[in-house]
């Protein structure tokens, strides 16, 4: 079974309601039975933006996937991919935390940012938005 850690990015594109965004998530969920999981920064970063009349469907869509907690063993991680790629810029954090948790929980990253996420050992799979 493929499993997937799903960016705030894809999460936010969903909600707004992009066609392409939703059928390639419910491909990956045909496609086998795949998992699709998000990290608990994410939930931040798609909260901090809700609009008006959205708080529904983000607590029906967070509700269908797992969270996974960013624990110490995820802040490791992020804490050695901070320091190999040399980015001491706090606003990178959130993206490697991200990064961290899909590594150590064995995901595929899914994002339309794929600079964001230049980390050796993290699968992504990345789509353009056009």
């Amino acid at each position: 079974m493929d499993r997937y850690l799903l960016d705030s990015d894809v999460i936010i594109w969903n909600l707004r309601g992009r066609i392409e965004t939703t059928e390639m998530m419910e491909g990956f969920l045909a496609d086998g039975g795949g998992l699709l999981a998000s990290s608990a920064l994410s939930v931040l970063e798609v909260w901090a933006g809700v609009r008006p009349g959205e708080a529904d469907k983000i607590s029906a869509l967070f509700s269908s996937f797992d969270v996974i907690p960013v624990d110490s063993v995820v802040a490791r991680r992020a804490a050695g991919l901070l320091s190999s790629a040399n980015r001491r810029d706090p606003r990178t954090w959130l993206d490697t935390i991200i990064a961290a948790t899909a590594i150590e929980n064995g995901l595929t990253l899914v994002t339309y940012n794929r600079r964001h996420f230049d980390y050796p050992g993290l699968k992504v799979h990345s789509e353009h938005i056009s």
